[in-house]
């Protein structure tokens, strides 16, 4: 006999249930202030930067992570859970935190998908209990950071294709989850499930929300 069909409840992270600024905008700052990050790095990113854009190589930019080459990743860790404890955790949302206990309550599975990096990812999953972390991971090579991605960055569309494919191994019935979005490029993740909920939304999901008829929560 089959598996049940299992209810989920994915939430975005970044101005959903962490407020007001996005993990990785406090992240930064603090490891240039740990020294982990100098200027040559920032430097090569942002030559990177300069270089590309204005092209239409959207995913490239967004995939580049060339400041965290040859970084050791075992350090990066250990200061995620210190920046997590010091800057984080204070400005994870009540009401977030809530909405994560009532659908453990109710025996949902509860998946944190964002584009922030694993091992801040992690420190939040730790922190709500959630079953699950699709970050962006750091590809390691030789014991340290190569300077690109692992994985596929979990980020607008790319959230929908990822949560279909995880629908499908983890045996998820979509159409009873719940999904949780503050911006527009969540919009094709909301559009996925059948209880979508647009949280502190800007005015590119507000617009959403309304023409679709989502709820619209304030965390």
């Amino acid at each position: 006999m089959a598996a049940p069909y299992k209810t989920a409840a994915f939430f975005d992270v970044d101005r959903t249930l962490v407020w007001p600024h996005s993990m990785e905008r406090m992240f930064i700052p603090f490891l240039i202030r740990r020294r982990y990050l100098r200027a040559s790095d920032l430097a090569r990113f942002l030559g990177f930067m300069a270089r590309n854009l204005g092209t239409a190589q959207t995913g490239l930019l967004h995939a580049n992570k060339c400041h965290f080459k040859d970084k050791d990743p075992n350090e990066l860790e250990r200061l995620a859970a210190e920046c997590f404890n010091m800057r984080i955790k204070p400005r994870v949302s009540p009401a977030g935190r809530e909405a994560v206990r009532e659908h453990h309550r109710q025996g949902h599975l509860v998946i944190l998908i964002t584009g922030s990096l694993k091992p801040l990812a992690e420190q939040i999953r730790q922190e709500l209990k959630a079953d699950l972390a699709m970050a962006t991971r750091l590809e390691v090579t030789g014991g340290t950071l190569s300077g690109a991605l692992a994985n596929r960055r979990p980020y607008g569309p790319e959230k929908a294709r990822l949560v279909q494919e995880l629908a499908q191994t983890h045996n998820l019935d979509l159409s009873q989850s719940y999904a949780y979005g503050d911006h527009h490029s969540d919009v094709a993740l909301l559009r996925l499930v059948g209880n979508p909920r647009a949280v502190n939304p800007n005015l590119g999901l507000r617009t959403a929300a309304h023409k679709y008829g989502w709820p619209i929560l304030k965390f």
